[in-house]
């Protein structure tokens, strides 16, 4: 969502859902900082953003006594979780109800998917669950029934009492499968029907190199290195975070006049220079060759934290 907000000409077209996504991170980057006070067994393993089977889970902690994923809630209001309709509202500016996704059911389908991959791993420990309200300005009324719901400050002494309970210690082979299943889904890459949810066409979306220093968008190629108007800054490599940027915008496959357009460049042998560190495989004849990009997102964290930072 921050590439596409980046990109998008007129960002009043995703501005709702560009804000949502932001309070989402700033909520998950609250919640990571308060775990680093949280004593567990073992050494403790944080992923974020996981996604597996369509199902993006927001936190997973692990340690070799427990593996809990964490829903976290960044927003303000009084929360109420229905448990006989199954829905769940929050209550704001005096009185207005607003309907959302209910978080209780989000974790439920995740634990369910975890605990499936584990399972046909050969990994027996029960996945557990916990809403965690990053806000104090959110306050829940009437709690879930499936899992526990706590404020953020309640979220490590619950951890730990959760983990304190567990009778289960997962082999050294065991975590070693539970890290890379959990490795596998860390990243997504392409968001298939994003920009179609959002009514957003190709014609909309600004290409150009990014600069890695002050992110604006349009650098030139001057001689063997891209150079921006607007900084000055000097950058052999700027095309690769930029391809990072296309693959989650459209996919990881291209053909060189999409690139060609992505970079604003013309000359298809300068193209054919680029692509060569850039894919992981091609197919086809010259004319009509395919290539698929390599996957490598953290080419793009300084600009993701960057955006994050934005208010």
């Amino acid at each position: 969502m921050c590439v596409l907000h980046s990109r998008v000409v007129d960002k009043r077209l995703i501005s709702e859902d560009y804000r949502t996504t932001k309070a989402g991170f700033a909520g998950e980057d609250k919640v990571s900082r308060f775990l680093g006070e949280v004593v567990l067994t073992g050494k403790m393993e944080i992923y974020r953003n996981v996604v597996m089977d369509n199902t993006q889970m927001d936190i997973i902690v692990v340690t070799p006594k427990m593996i809990c994923i964490l829903e976290v809630k960044n927003m303000k209001g009084e929360f109420y979780f229905d448990s006989t309709s199954k829905q769940f509202y929050r209550v704001i500016d005096g009185g207005k109800k607003e309907g959302m996704r209910n978080p209780e059911l989000q974790l439920q389908r995740a634990v369910r998917v975890l605990q499936r991959k584990f399972t046909l791993r050969g990994v027996h420990i029960p996945v557990q669950g916990l809403i965690v309200f990053a806000s104090r300005s959110g306050i829940v009324i009437q709690p879930p029934t499936l899992f526990r719901s706590v404020p953020i400050d309640a979220m490590c002494d619950t951890l730990e009492e959760m983990e304190a309970k567990s009778n289960k210690l997962l082999t050294n082979e065991e975590l070693k499968k539970v890290r890379h299943i959990l490795k596998r889904g860390t990243y997504t890459v392409h968001d298939v029907g994003l920009m179609e949810r959002l009514g957003i066409e190709r014609k909309e979306i600004r290409p150009g190199v990014k600069c890695g220093k002050c992110f604006a968008i349009g650098m030139n190629r001057v001689y063997s290195t891209w150079v921006c108007g607007y900084c000055g800054c000097h950058d052999k490599d700027a095309h690769f975070a930029t391809l990072q940027e296309y693959q989650l915008l459209f996919g990881s496959e291209t053909t060189s006049r999409d690139v060609k357009w992505w970079l604003g460049i013309d000359d298809k042998y300068l193209t054919s220079r680029l692509l060569k560190k850039c894919i992981e495989k091609y197919s086809g004849s010259d004319k009509n060759r395919i290539y698929t990009l390599k996957f490598e997102p953290w080419r793009l964290e300084s600009f993701l934290a960057f955006e994050m930072r934005k208010r």
